[in-house]
């Protein structure tokens, strides 16, 4: 008998995919295209919402679409979803900000994080986003998220140097 095909790393593999749907319109059209055709070939709505993770009600959405407007129905709209709170110059701004350091602006630590850029936005902007959000926004602005290497407690910086020369 066969050994049985398996994927190595499911729960990283489907995060992927999921963030791949989350990015790409042509990705989310095509699901929503296998969706309805699921429901063409009779099966039931909330057995084929469960089987591709959707709220039964967002594909009951997806119908209406279709019906009202066909195929384009299906595919995303410009400008759904929530307007950004911070307008095109406030952005280019904020992103001439993160290029400096925080403590180039008056703050205490020498990284960003989503918590400080949310206090930035609140007292800069009058915007106030929450500390995900912040970190969304970080994303979309072309950074990523850059963490300082633990150093343990009272190192010594030579006996460091030392030990990493000689381990080679």
């Amino acid at each position: 008998m066969p050994k049985r095909l398996q994927i190595k790393e499911v729960e990283k593999v489907k995060t992927e995919i999921q963030n791949y749907f989350a990015v790409n319109e042509d990705a989310r059209f095509v699901r929503r295209l296998d969706v309805i055709a699921l429901i063409c070939d009779g099966h039931a709505l909330s057995y084929v919402a469960r089987l591709f993770g959707i709220n039964s009600t967002t594909v009951q959405r997806w119908i209406h679409r279709l019906n009202e407007s066909g195929f384009q129905g299906l595919r995303d709209t410009p400008g759904r979803g929530r307007r950004s709170q911070l307008n095109d110059d406030d952005r280019l701004r904020l992103k001439s900000n993160l290029e400096k350091s925080p403590k180039d602006l008056g703050y205490d630590q020498a990284r960003w994080d989503g918590k400080l850029l949310s206090h930035h936005l609140k007292v800069k902007y009058g915007v106030q986003l929450k500390v995900r959000q912040c970190q969304n926004l970080f994303k979309q602005l072309g950074f990523s998220l850059q963490r300082p290497r633990k150093m343990p407690v009272g190192a010594d910086p030579e006996k460091q140097d030392t030990f990493k020369k000689n381990s080679r």
